[in-house]
């Protein structure tokens, strides 16, 4: 074979493995082959987390990682010295309301729906909601309607729920195949 032959072999085989497969933020301890990169781009609605992009690693054990910012994260399983993914996670959408108060912003009926809360969280008589109506310029009915928005759409001081790391896991889990 002449050097020419080789040259266009060695830049075929370069081409083939393309730059998709580097990592440019790669994870310690875990072999190359077990690692990729990967952004919300990718994963769209899917994507539970706050950095846009990090890497994916399937560590000993089947532990499966993420890296982002220079830190490691478990994201299934259990690794020293890696943080909980915990704080990274960002919380499910909530979908449009099904009846809003149309003449008030969302952010007025969020507030409205919060100061309401308090009120019935208070236990205290009717006052306090009266006064917090008052505040917004709201009728009983209008109460009703922001307060079933408000537990609907899960609105402060409700908890919604955190975004699913099942895409995750499931690339994580094609990793440890490699």
């Amino acid at each position: 074979m002449g050097r020419r032959t080789l040259s266009f072999t060695a830049i075929a085989i370069l081409a083939a493995c393309g730059t998709h497969d580097r990592v440019s933020d790669p994870i310690q301890g875990v072999p190359q082959a077990r690692q990729r990169t990967i952004s919300r781009a990718q994963y769209g609605f899917r994507w539970p987390l706050t950095p846009g992009r990090g890497t994916l690693a399937c560590a000993e054990s089947g532990v499966i990682l993420f890296r982002a910012g220079g830190v490691t994260y478990v994201v299934q399983g259990q690794r020293r010295g890696a943080s909980d993914i915990a704080p990274l996670r960002i919380p499910e959408p909530s979908a449009p309301p099904s009846n809003p108060l149309k003449r008030m912003t969302q952010d007025a009926r969020m507030e409205a729906f919060a100061a309401l809360r308090r009120c019935s969280a208070a236990d205290t008589d009717d006052a306090c909601s009266r006064t917090a109506r008052a505040r917004f310029g709201l009728s009983i009915e209008d109460a009703r309607l922001i307060e079933a928005e408000g537990r609907e759409r899960r609105g402060p001081p409700l908890t919604r729920g955190v975004m699913s790391l099942d895409a995750l896991v499931d690339a994580g889990r094609a990793l440890c195949a490699r």
